[in-house]
């Protein structure tokens, strides 16, 4: 039994039909387990992949080409979420696909592709390493992002990923595993055209 749906509190009543009073014990849990279900994992509005979302004031500046500064322009609200679905939010009114970011960078490079998941992994650099007030050149950051892109897909700067790929034994020696790489390289008589920075450096 329920009120109207235009009444001003809406209420709902459930009940079990023939229930016996030896089985008011067992009506009493089916209902509390009734009522966690409902509580807890029913979806009412919005993501499910979203848990929460803090509401956040933030300045914009607008390039003035005239005067050629930056003017301050009306505090705006920015929303900040715990957890990430770049592809549902798009599709939500009154979301602007364009100012909309994420930090997860797996994501960004299935929805948006490998150069957008490259220019935010820039961007992620940048940000850490100004809040610690640490300058270093954009095209040191560049450069790595660039290295950790190349293959279409993530790579990380680690044993694992750069000595993978497809490059002469001396450069991948000049990383990690030294002798590893050096013997193997040795045991399969692979050659080196000595094409790269790395390897001429090493070669004098």
């Amino acid at each position: 039994m329920h009120s109207d749906a235009n009444a001003e509190n809406l209420v709902m009543r459930i009940r079990f039909k023939d229930l016996n009073d030896e089985d008011e014990e067992t009506a009493v849990e089916l209902l509390k387990e009734c009522e966690g279900d409902l509580l807890n994992d029913l979806m009412l509005k919005g993501i499910p992949e979203i848990e929460k979302v803090y509401a956040k004031k933030y300045t914009e500046h607008d390039y003035d080409p005239l005067t050629g500064e930056y003017k301050k322009t009306d505090d705006n609200w920015m929303l900040e979420t715990d957890g990430v679905c770049l592809k549902k939010i798009f599709y939500q009114e009154m979301v602007d696909a364009t100012k909309t970011i994420s930090n997860d960078l797996l994501e960004i490079k299935d929805v948006l592709g490998t150069e957008a998941s490259r220019q935010a992994l820039c961007n992620e650099f940048r940000n850490v390493l100004s809040f610690y007030g640490i300058y270093v050149n954009y095209r040191h950051i560049s450069i790595l992002c660039d290295m950790m892109a190349q293959k279409g897909q993530l790579t990380s700067i680690t044993r694992h990923g750069i000595n993978r790929l497809d490059s002469g034994p001396l450069r991948k020696c000049s990383f990690e595993e030294t002798c590893e790489i050096l013997l193997e390289a040795a045991a399969h008589s692979e050659s080196d055209k000595l094409l790269g920075v790395t390897e001429n450096v090493i070669m004098g």
